[in-house]
């Protein structure tokens, strides 16, 4: 017997989004629903409710609910259930066409288009668009333009019906359009057929999104696809958490666990044999590598054993081409090593100003080909690079300096009086470069390459600059080993230091500071000492909150009010940095109440909601995903800006970078940019700020550690606030555990570097080639006492 669905309980409505009023981080969705009916005045409502998350303006919806009456904004409609559904009546097919989702078409031309064809308005654009010529103000160009518009969204209309039935939200509908229109792909072809697709193709839908979407078209748990795409997922989320690979494991046992429901009938697909046969299927296809490493193993000290391991050929790719490099440049010849006596040019620039450890780092950079220099705030780095620029400048030696972010590379260039740029810009030509230019000249005519703030680079733009440095070129890498590590996988500086025959430079001496910056240098080595950092008038503020409310009140009354006036700042020159996203005093939260006190509605400020965010003319912003094809030069993550410009009918928003300039962004690609008011502490690497801000709370839990909080502080140039609850600060000082990233560059380097030394029949480094061949043969034995020690295959 079938049994029929029930009505769901409530009332019902039917209208078309006028506009949305708020969306909280939540997804709680306020919006003004203009009723679709044909009465003569025009007749709007409030409608509540997270079921209207993603919904946007012009969309037609069904909504059912039940009326409320608010204390304060009277009676509203609680929405339960929303479904999208095409315009019926004449004033709501008005709504719709004059919303802008079809573009080509305004409020004055959608009046005439419903005055002349009614209720058939949207049947005639569909099968007879040759008759919208029949309406003053429409020609060939803009039928055209409305005609691939119609198109465009009827294929998204009937996505988004697809998604809402599975309670997936409907603004995904937009970028698996895009995505595979762009590929020349049908995108429901792809969602019926290959949906786990979705969750390496479209940011924003992850392996669980794509699972509910595969079994709700047929495809069995216990099928191959399912079981591979759940492999590449747990690859994907380790390299999030910044590793290059997995023990095969700790693989096998995230996997089970992310497919595991408690469904008796998928319990023999989750046994290790069956997820190792999904997994050789991807070796085989060439989307995972599979290796044998060593590790230590942690009671025995320096006994290293091997254990199989997994990672994701590009990152694979990129960290074995980056050994190669590091062993390329460290092993050719000096080149600039007899160019000039450089001790003697060096006494003569810089006499007695500068430490024997600073002369070193310069003597170092100059006399072979690959060296490191790191020291933490104070110590003297900058004069270091300013006395090397200058001694190359004498000496006729053509220097290219770069760091991994736009602000890292300004600093840059302001201390030195050298031209600096982006590691990328350094990399790659700009996208209007004409055919003819050698952009390649930046980095082949160079004779020395340094490269500041190295901490925060990852495997994959590491290996992106090694490879463009030709070889007897000398490459100078800058940074701070106390700084958190890179956002990306890997841990690039730390690697190649643990390397022993790789020269390196430690500054040590910690200068006095004549400036205001002494008390935030003197506070960054306590808290490196384990020492809670003290206050300093008018320098650094340590100010005690218990309740979160009130840290987060008292945030942006320093933002918006008591910085600005006690310091003669502008609320640009303040960031506010948090250790995590979601917690009380967070990021999310300051983002919000920042904007709300800095950047309020008003009128004439246009603004457009995506994903439950208001992104409004004058907000600052951050990009937070590589993009080297958008803009001139590329747009790439940790670029920050001003949103300039929002165009609705054109469904795009304009970004002006800090470096002039304007990028266009789809109302589609939000994803990628997140509000600037607040940051976490990791987006803030390579940054520095007038004055920065830090609230701490407790529910950070393991994210308070000592690195983080030195990394905040030093961020800061002129000033530092650092409130909250005073346990957390002492947590976070006391904290020196850091997970362990699961990365081999140091391996590979060493095994390379062997294998070198062998083919040549001489030693490269006898302490090298001996660390290499401790680590053991792997055996059934030794691979279980692996797992005993997580985290240390480093």
């Amino acid at each position: 017997m079938t049994v029929l669905p029930t009505q769901p309980p409530g009332d019902r409505i039917d209208g078309v989004v006028d506009h949305l009023v708020h969306v909280t981080y939540d997804h709680h969705t306020i919006l003004r629903l203009s009723i679709a009916d044909d009465a003569p005045t025009s007749r709007t409502i409030t409608a509540v409710g997270k079921a209207l998350f993603g919904t946007q303006p012009g969309e037609s919806l069904h909504l059912t609910g039940t009326w409320i009456n608010h204390p304060r904004y009277g009676r509203q409609f609680k929405t339960e259930i929303c479904e999208r559904t095409w315009p019926a009546t004449v004033r709501a097919i008005r709504l719709y066409l004059a919303s802008g989702m079809i573009h080509g078409i305004g409020k004055t031309l959608a009046t005439a288009i419903t005055n002349h064809f009614g209720e058939q308005t949207l049947h005639i654009i569909d099968t007879e668009p040759q008759r919208l010529l029949e309406v003053h103000g429409i020609g060939p160009t803009r039928l055209k333009r409305i005609t691939q518009a119609w198109h465009t969204q009827k294929t998204i209309a009937e996505i988004m019906v697809f998604l809402q039935g599975l309670n997936i939200p409907a603004h995904l509908a937009v970028k698996i359009h895009q995505t595979y229109t762009k590929a020349d792909q049908d995108p429901m072809e792809v969602i019926r057929h290959n949906p786990y697709q979705l969750c390496r193709d479209i940011h924003g839908i992850g392996f669980e999104t794509a699972d509910r979407i595969a079994l709700a078209t047929g495809i069995p748990k216990h099928s191959d696809q399912r079981l591979q795409a759940a492999l590449l997922h747990t690859l994907t989320q380790a390299r999030s958490n910044g590793d290059c690979h997995l023990p095969e494991r700790a693989l096998l046992a995230r996997t089970r666990h992310l497919l595991n429901d408690d469904d008796p009938t998928i319990t023999e697909i989750l046994e290790d044999p069956i997820l190792r046969q999904a997994l050789e299927v991807l070796r085989a296809r060439g989307e995972t590598v599979i290796e044998d490493l060593p590790t230590p193993i942690l009671e025995d000290g320096d006994v290293f054993h091997a254990v199989t391991v997994v990672s994701l050929t590009w990152i694979h790719r990129a960290e074995t081409g980056l050994a190669e490099d590091i062993l390329r440049l460290h092993h050719a010849p000096p080149t600039l090593a007899d160019h000039t006596d450089w001790t003697t040019l060096l006494t003569h620039t810089a006499p007695n100003n500068l430490t024997s450890e600073q002369q070193q780092g310069v003597l170092t950079a100059l006399t072979q080909p690959l060296s490191v220099v790191t020291g933490g705030p104070g110590c003297g780095k900058t004069h270091l690079l300013r006395t090397l620029v200058t001694l190359a400048d004498q000496a006729g030696i053509s220097v290219a300096l770069a760091a991994p972010t736009g602000k890292a590379a300004k600093r840059m260039e302001e201390a030195t009086g050298h031209a600096a740029m982006t590691v990328h810009r350094l990399t790659r030509p700009p996208l209007d470069t004409p055919p003819q230019a050698d952009h390649s000249s930046l980095l082949e005519d160079a004779d020395l390459v340094v490269i500041d703030e190295s901490s925060i680079l990852d495997v994959q733009l590491a290996a992106q600059l090694t490879a463009a440095i030709r070889t007897g070129c000398h490459l100078l890498l800058v940074g701070d080993t106390n700084q958190l590590p890179s956002v990306g996988p890997g841990r690039v500086l730390r690697d190649i230091l643990a390397v022993p025959d790789i020269p390196r430079t430690k500054l040590t001496h910690v200068f006095r500071q004549d400036n205001d910056s002494a008390a935030i240098i003197d506070n960054a080595h306590r808290i490196l000492r384990g020492q809670p950092p003290q206050p300093a008038p008018g320098v650094f503020g340590c100010r005690p909150f218990e309740d979160p409310e009130a840290i987060v009140e008292h945030v942006v009354n320093l933002v918006a009010t008591l910085i600005p006036q006690h310091f003669d700042a502008a609320p640009e020159d303040i960031q506010v940095l948090c250790p995590a996203r979601r917690h009380a005093a967070g990021v999310l939260a300051l983002n919000a109440r920042l904007q709300a006190r800095l950047n309020p509605p008003s009128p004439d400020r246009p603004q457009h909601y995506y994903e439950g965010v208001v992104f409004r003319l004058g907000d600052r912003v951050l990009q937070i995903r590589n993009r080297p094809h958008r803009g001139r030069t590329g747009v790439f993550n940790g670029s920050t800006g001003t949103i300039t410009a929002i165009d609705t009918e054109t469904r795009q928003l304009a970004v002006t970078l800090n470096d002039g300039e304007t990028v266009p962004y789809a109302f589609s690609d939000l994803d990628e940019l997140l509000h600037a008011y607040a940051l976490t502490v990791h987006r803030s690497q390579g940054s520095e700020y007038p004055y920065v801000v830090i609230p701490v709370t407790t529910s950070a839990g393991p994210l308070l550690q000592r690195n983080l909080l030195y990394t905040a502080v030093t961020r800061a140039r002129r000033g530092v606030v650092l409130l909250g609850q005073p346990t957390a600060v002492y947590r976070a000082v006391a904290n020196t555990h850091t997970r362990r990233r699961f990365t081999a560059l140091e391996h590979r380097i060493l095994r390379r570097a062997t294998a070198m030394s062998r083919s040549r029949g001489s030693s490269l480094s006898g302490q090298l080639a001996w660390e290499w061949n401790t680590y053991g043969s792997r055996t059934s034995e030794t691979a279980g006492r692996v797992v005993a020690a997580p985290g240390r295959l480093d």
